[in-house]
């Protein structure tokens, strides 16, 4: 059978549909290529509701569930991933495991060693994007599989995307996204937080634009879409804001507020100090920062 000819013939587990697995799962299955099941056991009523409202069909027992699945896609919270993929396992399950949730690589794979025991194959999903029309899954693992459910997303608002490498590598990059996308709104709500305390919030916000704009021209859209650009003037001139930024962390406090982003910054930039006041050109790519940040090499901030 064909790998498309199997993707029609398939059903699919979703455990479980919360926010992000109930709008992967209403794509599949509006898509009508897979049948979608879910377990309703132990969920919450918004969960059930949102499998409803996803069109889901819910099966008795995990047993049934597997059973029946020929892959099963865990987009659960990251401290329940092993439990869920116990659950499966435990049942003898023997297709297609998708680890979609947003753990690291070391655990991705510790749970592929798991199931792969029994006989299934584990493939490695990192969903990134907004819920609904704009998600992209990126998968990785056993490129035979990764085709076939790159299949059910045929037709579907999900891009699935293969990634070259092994199982690890797609929960590599959703975690960098996440970092970046994530940590950049907790960084801002700090140091807004700061500013509102002084009363100066405001003005922060006009020089926020201002800068934006002004960034926008030197690196494009987005500091990820040129390193280059981005990075390698830091890493030159890091080792002078590494002190700054042990003022930043002792304000923050001061004001009673989380300081721990501050200094995990001024480590970065302290890792840099090797780098100081080498033009950003003689670094040629991000090869040499990034083995600084990877290795620990530390410097230090000197004044003179």
């Amino acid at each position: 059978m064909r790998s498309d000819e199997m993707a029609d013939a398939m059903t699919t587990a979703v455990l479980h549909p919360g926010q992000m697995g109930a709008a992967v799962a209403g794509q599949l299955r509006r898509a009508g290529r897979t049948e979608v099941i879910w377990l309703p056991e132990g969920r919450s009523p918004a969960t059930r509701e949102r499998a409803e409202q996803a069109g889901l069909r819910a099966v008795d027992d995990i047993g049934a569930l597997v059973a029946e699945s020929a892959v099963v896609l865990s987009v659960c919270p990251s401290d329940a991933a092993e439990e869920v993929a116990e659950q499966v396992a435990a049942q003898g399950f023997a297709g297609i495991y998708v680890e979609a949730n947003p753990i690291g690589p070391e655990r991705v794979r510790g749970i592929a060693k798991r199931l792969e025991a029994g006989g299934a194959t584990v493939l490695d999903g990192g969903i990134l994007g907004a819920s609904g029309a704009e998600m992209r899954c990126y998968l990785s693992g056993p490129a035979e599989e990764v085709g076939l459910v790159r299949g059910l997303f045929d037709g579907t608002g999900v891009s699935a995307i293969p990634l070259e490498g092994e199982v690890g590598t797609a929960s590599a990059l959703k975690l960098a996204f996440a970092l970046w996308q994530k940590g950049a709104r907790a960084l801002a709500a700090v140091s807004y937080a700061l500013a509102d305390r002084y009363e100066v919030a405001g003005r922060l916000s006009a020089e926020a634009g201002t800068e934006a704009e002004a960034e926008t021209r030197r690196t494009g859209r987005s500091p990820l879409s040129s390193p280059e650009q981005y990075v390698l003037p830091a890493a030159v001139r890091g080792w002078r804001w590494e002190l700054e930024m042990g003022e930043i962390a002792e304000a923050l406090s001061a004001a009673e507020l989380p300081d721990e982003l501050p200094r995990g910054v001024g480590e970065v930039f302290a890792r840099w100090a090797p780098l100081r006041d080498r033009p950003a050109g003689d670094l040629g790519d991000l090869g040499e920062a990034l083995a600084l940040l990877r290795t620990g090499s530390r410097g230090s901030a000197d004044p003179g």
